[in-house]
């Protein structure tokens, strides 16, 4: 930033004179900069200083001591959002109305005061207005107690809520369900919002609330899944892929967890504001910048103490009040034309907290809560969040913000845990949290869900889950040499007789419908067999007098009968 001399010599005599005027300085120059000299002089006096900080309002100590803590200096839209705006005057204005007399706010104090100044500064978002202190001024404050704040985004922690929505695993175990899901059934692609969807959602742990379906989740849980290259597209349906799942199954749980974390983190083209409930942004003509935004929530994030409970109204507050423009660097309100679902345009800072607060209420309640970042926290399992915690996870992740884990298909290396499943004789297989995941991915693909619990899973096999995995290329010896090897060759004798007898049974039986053709007499039932357009159609003589007559063929044996005079 530049010096007071620096800051004062672009100023016009009016300017400068209401400034000398608000401090009691008397200039009797003979030109503007010597002007500008008399009153840098007089306002770098420590003794003028002193005077002026013990004579300054409530309202113009604290946006002083904003500054301050920010190294003083701050842009111009966060600064005026929260001590008010500078009225821009010319020279017969400022004679007119002397404005320092009568200052509308704290920011306007500190203006004619000569404390704070504007300039622009080229930042990663372009230029941007600035609000400071001149550098040669700054450190003077410093012998004035004008102390900057330890953390000055403490939050008090509040006691443990009654009800605790607990997300260890959960982006885990939906991931592994999604997977599963696009192994065993047909799903279209594009996504539908009718059958496709209810089955995806059928597969995935309850909601963490009541007020938040778990439909919400799936577009998000695929986006990720195909930015990771789990899945693909291919012709028209949503299909595996076979080898990077297998490197994603087999991973260290940690890792499995970590990758998608940082890949939301790092990936701009998953929108949040966009998938915020209630906003509809502009489609086109405007652009936001999603991996900056996170950047700066989850930098405020990682100050919390892990594991203490903080309260989501506290947090969105806090946020306000010391980094409103955490999505705006340019602290621009009006142009981005957000509307309400309803249709009303959300325009000006006034509108802050129905589109600034409800994006960071999002992140927390749904994508972080559902990344395993925080637990959320509520009153009864009917209400809303309203507090959250930092998870063991979460605080591995915000301790590494600069991480980029490598794609997932490099992981060639890791390492298969080795824990058995237990394969009981009535059927069930127990699935320890602690097995390879890649193990139970096999089993789900022969084997129906049961119960997913803490400490296990448990499935079981059935003539419907059998026959439904050799439907799908899989063999009755596959099956039996996996639940060998996976148990660590401990499937009992009767159970794997019993696949073998289920797998025999495959196609050994047809169901049809069929209609029944009752004729006269046996003579009849001969006639029809010799005629050239009836004989095809007509099926097995299941008595003297009776055939069957295959349900798709029965309108032809109808209209035929009826023109050869067989039927009335």
């Amino acid at each position: 930033m530049k010096t007071l001399y620096q800051s004062l010599i672009d100023y016009d005599m009016a300017l400068l004179k209401a400034i000398a005027e608000c401090r009691a300085i008397a200039i009797s120059p003979l030109n503007q900069a010597e002007a500008v000299k008399q009153l840098t002089e007089t306002l770098l006096s420590p003794a003028t200083i002193a005077i002026t900080l013990t004579d300054l309002t409530e309202a113009e100590l604290e946006a002083l001591q904003f500054l301050w803590q920010y190294k003083g200096q701050a842009e111009s839209g966060r600064f005026s959002q929260q001590f008010g705006t500078i009225r821009p005057m010319g020279a017969a204005r400022l004679e007119r109305e002397r404005p320092w007399q009568t200052p509308e706010n704290g920011a306007e104090g500190l203006w004619y005061k000569g404390f704070i100044y504007k300039a622009f500064q080229v930042t990663d978002h372009g230029s941007v207005e600035m609000v400071y202190i001149p550098k040669d001024l700054l450190p003077l404050l410093k012998l004035h107690h004008l102390e900057p704040a330890t953390d000055i985004f403490t939050m008090p922690s509040l006691p443990s809520p009654p009800t605790i929505i607990n997300v260890e695993g959960r982006w885990r175990e939906n991931i592994f369900s999604l997977l599963v899901s696009l192994q065993t059934k047909v799903i279209r692609w594009p996504l539908t919002k009718g059958e496709e969807l209810d089955d995806l959602a059928a597969g995935l742990l309850s909601p963490l609330a009541v007020t938040l379906p778990t439909q919400i989740e799936i577009p998000f849980l695929l986006h990720l899944a195909k930015q990771a290259e789990l899945i693909r597209v291919q012709q028209g349906q949503l299909k595996p892929n076979r080898e990077v799942v297998k490197l994603w199954l087999q991973a260290d749980e940690k890792q499995q967890i970590q990758f998608f974390q940082h890949l939301w983190r790092t990936d701009g083209t998953w929108n949040d504001l966009a998938h915020v409930g209630g906003l509809v942004p502009p489609t086109v003509g405007w652009q936001n910048d999603p991996v900056a935004t996170r950047a700066k929530i989850l930098g405020h994030l990682a100050k919390l103490t892990p594991g203490h409970w903080v309260s989501l109204d506290d947090f969105v507050t806090t946020i306000r009040r010391f980094d409103p423009n955490f999505q705006r660097p340019d602290g621009d309100y009006n142009s981005w034309y957000i509307q309400h679902e309803h249709g009303d345009f959300l325009m000006g800072f006034a509108n802050w907290e129905r589109v600034e607060g409800q994006l960071l209420r999002y992140q927390i309640t749904h994508l972080l809560a559902w990344l395993g970042v925080v637990d959320l926290g509520v009153a009864s399992p009917k209400d809303k969040p309203q507090s959250f915690r930092v998870t063991p996870s979460g605080q591995l992740f915000l301790s590494n913000l600069t991480a980029t884990p490598p794609p997932i298909f490099s992981w060639r290396n890791a390492e298969k845990v080795d824990v058995p499943l237990r394969v009981g004789t009535n059927f069930q297989v127990h699935v320890p949290a602690k097995c390879n995941l890649y193990d139970r991915f096999q089993l789900a693909r022969c084997a129906n869900l049961d119960r997913r619990g803490h400490d296990q899973t448990s499935y079981y096999l059935t003539p419907v889950s059998i026959s439904r995995a050799l439907q799908n290329g899989i063999t009755i010896e596959q099956i039996t040499a996996f639940l060998t090897r996976a148990s660590h060759q401990q499937v009992p004798h009767q159970v794997l007789e019993t696949l073998q007898t289920w797998a025999a049974r495959q196609g050994s039986a047809r169901l049809e419908q069929v209609f029944l053709l009752h004729l006269k007499t046996p003579d009849v039932v001969h006639e029809l067999r010799q005629h050239a357009m009836l004989a095809p159609l007509l099926g097995e003589t299941i008595s003297p007098t009776t055939i069957l007559v295959a349900a798709q063929y029965a309108p032809q044996v109808q209209r035929l009968l009826t023109e050869l005079g067989y039927v009335r």
